[in-house]
């Protein structure tokens, strides 16, 4: 599905820039242009972002150290 018009962007796309390191939208601005035109697929882009960064915490497993930014118990 064509997530972004301006730039002609597909879900695979945003997918396959998950996986080569993109976190967030900035990312995909940079690498794909999304959301650098008219906006109206921030959105969506925002979502398809989420979804995939759900699934490849799903598929690496468990994640046995605390988050970088969590507190530590003195």
């Amino acid at each position: 599905m064509i997530i972004c018009v301006c730039k002609a962007v597909s879900e695979r796309q945003i997918r396959a820039a998950v996986k080569d390191g993109a976190c967030c939208m900035r990312d995909l601005a940079r690498d794909l242009g999304v959301g650098t035109c008219c906006g109206k697929c921030v959105p969506e882009a925002k979502l398809a972002l989420s979804a995939t960064l759900s699934r490849s915490a799903e598929a690496s497993g468990p994640n046995y150290f605390p988050p970088a930014d969590a507190e530590v118990a003195a």
